[in-house]
């Protein structure tokens, strides 16, 4: 599938959920990297058997790639902002499933530290962009993908990199420290599911060797990882802009370790 294929099976599916003007700007902004994601795990031309998909929001990668799939299953967060997709969901037979990460998985007593899903139940785990929302500590979750996975079935992962370029020159020139403290108290008040709870947050990025170590510490067989560069889409970027992701890209021909994500493909 093309880009602009791509683009325009989103644009469909914006239509149908009826969020054209709301939510859809998420795909729109991130059309570029979801669709170079797919590429990186050669997604479009495999045969992906039953897939779970962890956190998909309004990227849509669950309605494009379950051609390729023998059964689809979301899980998502109990967010109401989700809730137009929920008739394209039943329309593809896509299993959509809410749960909250952070009542599973935080550190409470109560918390399970488990999916709701069945032992060896996919071939194929997609959890992109997802993990660095997460504030708890990961590893319960990395072995939860463990046990639900197939043997012989893979992982595809991704998160944006903390040792990106983008978030060195951040913490050298002190741009944007007071904007992130300053967003939690806008979403202070923030109501998911009855609850006050923003899950919007990056708590925690990886660099690639942390995120390797993390599934293989969990009993992965990590078959490939890395960083690579993809930028969120603008219609218009100024001159200061263009020339920062120039700096991005070069520095990641000669440093692969500073691009913009990284990833890692692991196997049972």
């Amino acid at each position: 599938m093309t880009l602009q294929q791509f683009m325009a099976e989103g644009e469909s599916l914006g239509r149908k959920a009826g969020v054209l003007d709301g939510l859809h700007g998420y795909f729109r902004s991130h059309v570029t990297r979801l669709h170079r994601t797919c590429e990186l795990f050669g997604l479009f031309s495999d045969n992906l058997g039953d897939v779970l998909e962890i956190g998909p929001f309004f990227g849509y990668t669950p309605f494009l790639l379950r051609k390729q799939s023998s059964a689809y299953t979301v899980l998502e967060g109990n967010d109401p902002v989700v809730r137009p997709l929920e008739a394209v969901y039943r329309q593809q037979d896509i299993a959509l499933n809410y749960v909250d990460f952070f009542e599973l998985f935080g550190p409470t007593r109560t918390a399970p530290h488990r999916l709701p899903l069945a032992d060896a139940a996919y071939d194929t785990i997609l959890c992109w962009e997802t993990m660095e929302h997460f504030n708890f500590n990961p590893v319960k979750f990395v072995r939860e993908l463990h046990r639900v996975l197939k043997p012989g079935g893979r992982v595809c992962i991704t998160v944006p990199n903390n040792a990106s370029l983008q978030h060195i020159f951040t913490l050298l020139s002190g741009r944007d420290e007071k904007s992130i403290i300053e967003s939690y108290f806008q979403a202070e008040d923030y109501v998911s599911d009855g609850k006050k709870a923003f899950y919007g947050f990056h708590w925690r990025e990886y660099s690639a060797p942390q995120l390797a170590s993390l599934f293989a510490g969990a009993g992965f067989k990590v078959q490939a990882g890395g960083s690579f560069v993809a930028f969120r889409d603008h219609e218009h970027l100024g001159v200061p802009r263009r020339f920062a992701r120039f700096l991005q890209r070069t520095a990641t021909v000669c440093f692969r370790r500073f691009g913009t994500n990284v990833y890692v493909i692991a196997s049972k």
